[in-house]
């Protein structure tokens, strides 16, 4: 008995293995399975990268609209100017004349103290759009508002997102 059981497992050649076509099939659908899965990766990576680049600009951002808000809490004699409201005067609380300004060729924001310009946002982030809006009265102490559009420019261009940051500071001083 174990004689045939041997020679039908040598000479059996009809169910040996897969077929030609059988293996173009599958060879096939293993193809389609991964360039599906390597897209869905290559894309997972790209995003991955666009939000760490908007997390720094938006980090960096707020580094600067804090840095702006502690000046003006001290401040006194605002004003507002620029053909869009982009640029705050006033003086600080070392008496000094302060502007801050939205720089729409170079996408940043501007401190200026005695003509000297220095930029305060760094080079990953691109400001968009960036207003102030004065609200002040003799009743009490000026408010002013800072609303800006900003981006991350590290990014390819179908990755393109934007975060709008806005915050209100009350000046200390009437």
């Amino acid at each position: 008995m174990k004689k045939n059981f041997y020679k039908k497992i040598i000479t059996d050649k009809s169910d040996s293995g897969f077929t030609i076509v059988e293996l173009i099939v599958a060879m096939g659908l293993f193809m389609v399975l991964i360039t599906m899965v390597s897209g869905v990766f290559l894309r997972s990576i790209r995003t991955q990268r666009a939000v760490v680049g908007l997390i720094a600009a938006n980090s960096n951002a707020q580094l600067a609209i804090e840095q702006m808000a502690r000046e003006m809490r001290t401040g006194s004699v605002f004003s507002i100017s620029g053909p869009d409201d982009n640029i705050i005067n006033f003086t600080n609380a070392k008496d000094e004349a302060v502007a801050y300004s939205w720089d729409s060729a170079d996408k940043s924001l501007k401190r200026s103290v005695g003509g000297v310009e220095e930029k305060i946002t760094a080079d990953n982030v691109s400001v968009e759009k960036a207003n102030f809006i004065l609200l002040s009265d003799n009743s009490y102490p000026a408010r002013i508002t800072v609303i800006m559009k900003i981006g991350a420019n590290n990014l390819n261009k179908g990755d393109e997102a934007f975060i709008n940051i806005q915050t209100t500071v009350s000046s200390r001083t009437l």
